[in-house]
């Protein structure tokens, strides 16, 4: 999978979508547990999700039983949360490909404005 840096954004290009992510490009993407996602869909808009691992979802949950945060650790929530079974940008752009593929993408994430799109009226 090609993964290209635009700006302070990750890019990956898919047919159906884009998918923009801020990582560090030093860092070894395929171990990724959790990272947020803009995923502009071909000729739609702009939407955001938190792809996730149960492994990430446990380890806040652990962390926060000591840190007292969300009740001491007794729940967790996140809006637009994408739960995916193995960690890696690889199996996170598997599930938008997905859930764009499928047409459940609106459901699961909210549209906001495109990252890009500010950019560019910015410049």
């Amino acid at each position: 999978m090609e993964v290209t840096q635009e700006g302070p954004f990750l890019v990956v290009e898919r047919e159906r979508f884009v998918a923009r992510f801020p990582a560090d490009p030093s860092r070894d993407l395929e171990q990724l547990q959790d990272q947020d996602i803009y995923v502009t869909v071909a000729g739609g808009p702009t939407y955001y999700a938190t792809v996730m691992t149960l492994h990430a979802i446990d380890a806040a949950l652990r962390r926060w039983t000591q840190t007292g945060e969300a009740a001491g650790g007794r729940y967790f929530w996140s809006t637009d949360l994408v739960i995916t079974p193995r960690p890696g940008i690889t199996a996170m752009i598997e599930a938008i490909d997905g859930l764009v593929r499928e047409g459940e993408i609106a459901q699961a994430c909210q549209i906001i404005p495109d990252p890009m799109a500010r950019k560019i009226e910015d410049g």
